[in-house]
């Protein structure tokens, strides 16, 4: 940690760090848990090669966000202000935040419970709840990467073929083929059902805590902003019931089960919000790197996308199984 860091958190917090231990996680981005006389928090550092100054701003309107989520009840950190703001600015470099440390282990399919699903289902229910009581945000524009629209979807899809070499990586080539008859089945009102509204854009397992009964707090809002709602449905599913290649039905019907007990919500809906990830995101994840020799998590993301694609046509009747 900076020394400028260290001598700000004093001065402008009042707080003095009697140990500071890194955390791992978080692209560019550098953590640290820090042991104060006020209790344990975490100190994140924000990347300025991974974000504009700009890009930072929104994560401050973000965080702004969830200072309102925790106060409804929200499962979520406690985040630390100076003055009105949550992001302090020391020099062109090095922009920081203070929250207070949330107890707990990270889970994946292989070892979530269905009573932590139930919960997280339920934890998502209440988020989302809050995020419609909100202000309506007065930028009402989706995001503009990924496969948010059916014109985005067909663009970067067209743009991935004509890019495809004749050479290029042979499963890379099967996946991008495989999708082009499932875009061209969908109507162009598809998006249309979809509720939109602010949603948190990234439940996946590095950003959820769990203790052993359920949800400890729901973590890293950075990329909050309006969007479907239900991409948080099935990017949850994906990320804690899709076991391997096998979808763990239990445990889509412990999330079902505690979501349903704040808003409505049926299989049928899961199964469209695992096809509106599957739009969302494979732009992100069928990419020729991931085919290649890569990291665990993006080859995990983009495995989760070929297990769509394998299944589009039958999702509900996997969920009903």
């Amino acid at each position: 940690m900076k020394d400028s860091i260290i001598a700000d958190l004093k001065n402008s917090y009042g707080l003095i760090c009697n140990q500071i231990t890194p955390v791992t996680g978080g692209l560019l981005n550098l953590k640290w848990k820090v042991s104060t006389e006020k209790g344990e928090l975490l100190v994140k550092q924000y990347s300025t090669k991974r974000y504009s100054r700009e890009r930072i701003e929104r994560i401050e309107s973000a965080l702004q966000r969830q200072i309102i989520l925790e106060k409804k009840g929200v499962p979520c950190p406690f985040l630390w202000q100076y003055g009105d703001r949550v992001i302090r600015w020391l020099d062109d470099e090095t922009a920081y935040m203070v929250m207070d440390f949330c107890s707990g282990k990270t889970e994946n399919p292989d070892t979530i419970t269905i009573t932590q699903m139930r919960s997280l289902g339920s934890a998502c229910a209440v988020m989302h709840k809050a995020f419609s009581e909100l202000q309506e945000p007065s930028v009402k524009s989706l995001p503009n990467f990924g496969g948010y629209t059916m014109d985005l979807l067909w663009e970067n899809f067209n743009s991935r073929m004509m890019k495809c070499a004749p050479d290029a990586n042979v499963e890379y080539r099967k996946a991008l083929l495989a999708m082009e008859p499932i875009l061209k089945q969908l109507s162009t009102e598809f998006f249309d059902k979809f509720p939109k509204g602010l949603a948190h854009e990234d439940i996946q397992p590095g950003n959820i805590l769990f203790h052993v009964d359920g949800v400890s707090a729901v973590v890293d809002f950075d990329r909050n902003c309006y969007s479907y709602i239900w991409h948080d449905i099935g990017r949850a599913i994906l990320s804690f019931a899709l076991e391997g290649n096998i979808m763990n039905v239990e445990k889509v019907g412990g999330f079902l089960e505690g979501y349903s007990q704040h808003s409505e919500l049926t299989l049928t809906n899961i199964a469209d919000a695992l096809r509106l990830s599957w739009c969302i995101e494979t732009p992100w994840w069928i990419r020729p790197e991931f085919f290649r020799e890569c990291d665990e998590i993006p080859k995990r993301f983009k495995d989760e996308m070929l297990w769509l694609t394998e299944h589009w046509f039958e999702i509900e009747s996997l969920l009903c199984s």
